[in-house]
This record gives C-alpha cells, structure tokens and sequence, in this order.
C-alpha cells in the first residue's frame, strides 16, 4: 500500500478540551507514532524489525487515542498500522470511525480503500477510492489504486483508460507501468484509433517490462489499421514496411493473431524476393526485415516457409558460409543477407557461424546489434554444464529431456513485476484464514523449485521474495543454461541451478521450507515417485506449491493430441507449422480458442509443449483430493483464484454449505464450468507426515 502519513483537514470534529499538559502528551505521542511508522516501511526487508518498529507505533497511537478518542488522524494511522499487520478487519474499523468523525476527508477514504481491499471487500474498496478522488483529487494515489481494484473486479477496460490517463503524467511509474500492462493484457481493439496506436507506440517502447501483455491489444489494433482479412489487405506495401507499431510489435511483444501472421509471411516474402532479384536488401527495408528476424528468434520460426523462399534463403546461406571464408569479408560486407537470413533461421546453422561470431563489435552495424547477441546467447546454451545431483538419463532413453534439449521451454524476456514482500505476508493475503510457522515472515527461508525449466518462475520467486535462497533443478541442460543466462541478465544472485531427475531425488544436503513444483508433475509418468523424492527434502509442517493440468480445461488440446497420438514422436518443425495453421483456420477442432488464447501457441517451444508434449497426464479436483490423502498433504486452497471466481462458486453451493477447501465441492463445480481452471490447478498444501513409532 503506498502511504500519506501527512495529516489532512477535512470536517471538524468538535474536540474535547484538553488541559495543556494533555495536549503535550498527545502531541509527543502522536509524533512518535508517526515517525515509527514511517521507519517501520523503510524496514520492510527485515520483518522483525519492522513487526518490532509497527508495535512501537501502535503502542503511541493507543497512547495518543486514549486522551483523545476521536482524533481521527490517529485513527487513521492505526488504521494503516493495523493493515501493515495483517490486522484487516481492526484496520476496517478503524478507519470506518475516522470517516464518521470526518466523512469528507478524502485522505481517509484512500486509508478505507486499502483495509477494504485486504478484507476481500473489493466493491466497496472501488466505492472508497472513488470517494477519495472526489473529495481530494490529486492528493492520494487513489486513481492508481481505482484502477488496480478495477483489475480485480475484471473491468479492465476502465482499469486500462485510468492508467492510460496517469501514464501520460507519470511514464516512468513502474507501478502504473505494471499495472497499465496487465490491464491491457485482456483488451482488443474493435476499430482503429490514432491516440490509441501513439500511446502503444510509448508503451512498446518502455524497458525492462513484460510487453508481450499488450499483444492481444496492439495485434487486433494492427488488424484494424491495415484492414486485414483472410483475402489479404487493403493497405499497401510501402504502408506496412514503414508502420513503427508493426515494428515494435514485432520486435518487442507477441504476435497473436492468424491475420497477422499471413501478413508477417506475404512480407517476408516480398522482402527475400524483391532482394534476390536486385542483389541487395533496399536501405528502406532494413527496420521491417530486422524486426521480421527479432520476430522470427523469438517465435522459434514458427510460420511455415514455402519451396520458393527455401531455395532462396538456402542460397543465401551457401553465399554467406563461402563469404566469410573469403580474406577481409567483415560482416558489413554480408549484413544485408544477414538480416534475410535470419527471417527463417538463426545464424547458428551457418556452417561458418564460427567465424562470425570472432568477429568484435565494432565490425557489427548497429542495427544487428540485437540479433548477433541473441544467436550468440543460443549458441553459448550448449556450452554451459550444471552440477547433477542425481543420476541423469541419457537423451536416448528419456523421450522428456530430449524433448527440453532440444525446445527449452518457455522462452521468455522480462518478468512481471512485482512489489517485494515476505513469503509469509503474501501467503496470508491469499489465505487469510491460515496461520503459517513464524520463520516464514522474518527468517531466512530455503526454497526447492522442482523442474524449473528455464527459468522464470525461480526468478520471480528469487527476485520478489525478501531473504529466500532457492535452489532450482531441472533436466534439461539448455534449460538451466537459459535460466542461469537470465538469472546473470537481471542481477539475482539467489539461485543455485542444479541438474536433477525428480524421479531420481534424494534426500539433499538440506530439508526445504518450501517446495515449488510448477506444470512438471503432469509430465513425469511416475509422477507419485516424484512426490515421494520432494517430501523427502520437504520439513515436516512446510508447504509445497502444485500446478497441475485439469481434465475438464484441456477438451481442445486433447482433441488435437488424440488424434496425433500415434504420430507424436515423429512430429517434427515442419509438420507442427503445417498443424498449427490448419488450427488457425479451424480445420482441426472447432474448439480452438482454448489452444490459439494461449502465448504458447505462438512460439515452436509453446506449441510442442502446449499440443505435441512426449507425455501428458491431467487431474480432477476429486483425483487432488486423493493425492493429498495418499501423501499426507493438507489442502491450504488454491492460489490463483479470481475474486469473481470465488464469487460464482459460493453462489453455485448457496454460500452457507460452501467450503472453498472443499475439492469434491470444486469438482462438482468445474464440471458445470469447465474454463475455470484453463490455466492450470495452481494450490498449496501443508506437509503434515505422521509420527514414526519405533518397536523394540
């Protein structure tokens, strides 16, 4: 919650007369309170502290309101202490006397809004920060946090207009930044709108930020722009070649869109055919094929190439191998087959990409700057080895690793950013009712991520979490080579990359507190033998994380697996491409908004993970509620639920017999709603073993 300890006037509530030593006293106590608060925030990484500083502060505000019992920026204040301790419920009282002392004070309202939010009272949080904006416009974060509450209640299109409006005041808010992308990450464009592309054009712009949130947004708008539909496009070439938003969109966020995807391939194209036939790529058109070939790394090439283009770009690369044997060929001298090339493929097949990766940086032009660091970042994953600290299978016997090997999955680009915070106080906001061990609020935590393929959640976890050191396995070589790129990339120190097979764990120098097993489970065919390996470094009473696949969400993918199920092995990139497109046009399934709304869909890696995976297993809440009897876990709930979810399920078992721990309650419901868990089962459980008894 961000604070405005700086007291404000609004109604005045007739005071008591105070005799001057008690006006002194109250003044010393409140100042006290005030200062501590503010030192209690500055501590936030150390919890103890923090917790001892907020007790101090609460300590003189008590002081403060027992002469004084309606003054309302004390109650305001122990409002907002009550909060910072997890205190929702007093904080709502608190403050609620506040307001009826002085209903006009918007800086109290704001105060309302936040113990609102951390009560789950979300609609009349909404209520509280629209009455904070009225009463004192400017002077609260209030419209940011308006717009956060209307995320919540998924009214993204208002959340999206109120951030649009304070990002044009405030660009370098990485708040308002985080919250503007996942506003939009929901939105599309129903017609073309100018102010809209300008400001997409700034957001694609900014840096160190997860862009591919504003795909749906910036590809439907594009499709309006130049009037795309299944016979091409009203726009012409020169148009298109010069657009800076399909630039960006391009090299910076997610293409996800089928129209788009024909225009990228009738572009691309036109480019390689148009070069070929002048022996040069025109000056012109070098942005529009760099950012093709950014487009073309980061999808994994995953548009289908006809025989015309791969005669053309074979011979570009036969041109290009004999080149660079040739004395003083520098690679400004081949940069424009460069760029045509690496619209299909990376430069890493170059049979010569040896010689061109000797070459330092100053021989590069500034615009393959990117793709030269890129191929040269794939071309490093093979080389990085990873201490194994359990027998790993060969490539040849294991279908899973060579699969990882080969597509290390995902590939992605910048985390989500989030407000640091202690393990313990984000596990309380989400399950208010649950009381966790104390260490996992001010001790040092250790944290298992179990097939952590490459990377991102492991980082999240590192980067966002005060005083955790996390240890992250996985099988894949490549994939922890990605993981250990990116860690080095965002400067997080707090990770140890180990190569494991979970099948194979024992129990490790260490027990966890915590154990992360994220979307892996459901691809290990002895996936109880897993389990047994992760509670064995798991203490007893710690928690483990689970996300799995549900049956009832995956009805289009297993339409699309069942009838590749034979062929499954000998898939390969050429037929994937072929398959996906046949997908786009419905050919396969008329159910494919559950396959085409996933980002998977949109790289090689995602696809095969997402459609063509070597093993696959999904569950029901009935099978999770087995699960956790036969390991002796305690279901905690599930993590990832919307408050509009939470809402339908209490009004589908008539509120009073709901119990939203209750997985055979959750089963009945899922059946009836079977997109709930499109995005996977996502739960935590506590570990809760029975006592061994020894005999004599």
């Amino acid at each position: 919650m961000q604070t405005n300890t700086k007291q404000q006037t609004g109604h005045n509530t007739k005071q008591p007369s105070l005799s001057p030593p008690k006006r002194q006293s109250l003044k010393i106590n409140k100042k006290l309170a005030y200062n501590h608060f503010e030192t209690a925030l500055a501590q936030s990484q150390d919890y103890q502290k923090s917790l001892d500083t907020l007790l101090s502060a609460k300590h003189y505000t008590s002081e403060a309101l027992s002469i004084n019992p309606i003054d309302t920026d004390c109650l305001n204040l122990l409002s907002r202490i009550e909060l910072e301790l997890g205190n929702h419920n007093a904080a709502v009282t608190a403050i609620n006397t506040a307001i009826s002392l002085q209903p006009t004070n918007g800086s109290y309202w704001y105060s309302s809004g936040h113990a609102l939010l951390a009560a789950h009272e979300t609609i009349k949080a909404k209520t509280a920060f629209q009455k904070a904006i009225e009463l004192s416009p400017g002077e609260t974060r209030s419209e940011i946090s308006l717009a956060y509450t209307y995320t919540e209640l998924e009214e993204p299109i208002k959340a999206f207009e109120i951030l649009r409006e304070l990002a044009k005041n405030a660009p370098n808010d990485i708040q308002i930044r985080s919250q503007l992308l996942s506003a939009a990450s929901t939105l599309t464009a129903d017609y073309y709108d100018q102010p809209l592309e300008h400001d997409l054009i700034n957001y694609l712009n900014w840096e160190g930020v997860n862009l591919s949130l504003l795909a749906n947004l910036t590809c439907s708008l594009l499709e309006h722009k130049f009037q795309l539909n299944n016979e091409g496009s009203a726009a012409q070439f020169e148009e298109m070649a010069n657009s800076e938003l399909l630039q960006l969109a391009l090299s910076k966020t997610l293409i996800k869109s089928e129209l788009l995807e024909k225009l990228i391939m009738a572009l691309r194209y036109e480019l390689l055919s148009h070069s070929t036939k002048n022996g040069n790529l025109s000056h012109a058109y070098i942005p529009l094929c760099n950012a093709i070939a950014i487009y073309g790394l980061k999808s994994e090439f995953i548009l289908p190439v006809t025989d015309a283009e791969q005669n053309m770009f074979k011979a570009l690369t036969r041109l290009i191998d004999k080149s660079l044997e040739e004395i003083g060929c520098m690679p400004t001298d081949i940069s424009g087959a460069l760029l045509l090339l690496a619209m299909y493929e990376p430069w890493t097949k170059l049979n010569n990409y040896a010689l061109l990766s000797n070459f330092d940086d100053t021989s590069w032009p500034q615009i393959t700057f990117h793709l030269k660091n890129t191929n040269a970042s794939l071309f490093e994953l093979s080389k990085i080895q990873f201490e194994a600290i359990t027998p790993i299978p060969s490539t040849e016997s294991n279908k899973i690793k060579t699969q990882y090997e080969s597509y290390p999955y995902p590939r992605w680009d910048k985390l989500d950013y989030q407000k640091p915070t202690n393990y313990g106080s984000a596990l309380s906001h989400v399950y208010p009712d649950t009381t966790f061990p104390e260490n996992y609020y001010n001790e040092g935590l250790n944290i298992l991520v179990a097939g952590c393929g490459t990377g991102r959640h492991a980082l999240n976890v590192a980067k966002y979490f005060n005083h955790v050191n996390v240890t992250a396995v996985d099988l894949s070589q490549k994939s922890l080579a990605f993981a250990y790129n990116k860690a080095k990339e965002l400067n997080i120190k707090n990770v140890d990359f180990k190569q494991a097979d979970l099948t194979n764990l024992e129990a490790l120098p260490i027990q966890y507190d915590i154990v992360e097993c994220s979307g892996v489970l459901h691809h290990i065919p002895d996936y109880k033998i897993a389990i047994k390996g992760l509670l064995k470094n798991l203490k007893p009473n710690g928690l483990i994380k689970i996300s799995l696949y549900s049956e009832y969400a995956r009805s289009s993918v297993n339409q699309v697996r069942e009838l590749f199920s034979r062929d499954i092995e000998c898939i390969d990139d050429k037929k994937i491409k072929i398959i996906r497109q046949a997908i786009l046009r419905g050919d396969i399934t008329e159910d494919s908004d559950g396959i085409t709304r996933s980002d998977d869909f949109y790289s090689m890696s995602g696809t095969i993970d997402l459609l063509f995976h070597q093993f696959e297993r999904q569950f029901t809440p009935c099978d999770l509620e087995n699960l956790c009897h036969e390991f002796q876990l305690e279901f905690l709930g599930f993590s990832n639920l919307k408050e509009s979810v939470k809402r339908k399920f209490l009004e589908f078992h008539n509120h009073n017999n709901a119990d939203i721990r209750d997985l055979n309650q959750w089963d009945t419901f899922e059946k009836e709603n079977p997109n709930t868990f499109s995005a996977m089962y996502q739960f935590y459980c506590q570990y809760k073993p029975k006592p061994q008894l020894n005999y004599r």
